[in-house]
């Protein structure tokens, strides 16, 4: 083999890190009965969780009832990146599952980015116990403005989900 050529200079990435985008992810502060910086078209199925074990890290969760719905519009974002989406949740109670998507906002309508679903039976239960959810989003359309979250909760029997620690951001 002959000698090494020149190296190049390092690449730039098209995508610089973002840093994390979601406003209180941690849930640790509330207006009236929903996270400050989220909103819900189902407040009064939303609470905020602070006894030991509804709590993954800080003081707080949100606890999510059957038919809660909980969303975060982010904006701007930078299109045609990838972005990492994740959460921790547990059931309170067997009979709880979820569905979180992320939603690409453009001019010609909404597209989806990620899902994540677990079904009832399928989300941890233990007292202090929360699962770790995470997706890689498809690359955000060319003329993406910005993205939604959304969690939307089926739950039996006054059951419910707490969640904890959500965080979207490009890395």
């Amino acid at each position: 083999t002959g000698p090494t050529g020149p190296t190049g200079p390092a690449g730039m990435s098209a995508c610089p890190s973002s840093g994390e985008l979601v406003v209180n992810g941690g849930m640790e502060e509330f207006t009236g009965t929903v996270p400050t910086g989220w909103t819900s078209s189902t407040p009064t199925l939303i609470s905020q969780a602070t006894a030991q074990g509804r709590v993954h890290t800080g003081l707080s969760a949100v606890s999510l009832e059957n038919g809660a719905t909980l969303t975060q519009t982010i904006t701007p974002i930078n299109p045609e990146c990838f972005y990492e989406f994740s959460f921790f949740a547990k059931g309170e109670g067997s009979q709880v599952g979820f569905v979180a998507t992320v939603y690409f906002l453009t001019p010609g309508g909404d597209v989806l980015g990620a899902m994540i679903t677990a079904r009832e039976q399928d989300v941890p239960d233990s007292n202090r116990n929360f699962s770790y959810y995470r997706a890689l989003t498809s690359a955000a359309p060319n003329d993406a403005t910005g993205v939604r979250i959304d969690f939307t909760v089926t739950a039996q029997g006054g059951q419910s989900l707490d969640l904890d620690n959500v965080s979207f951001g490009s890395q």
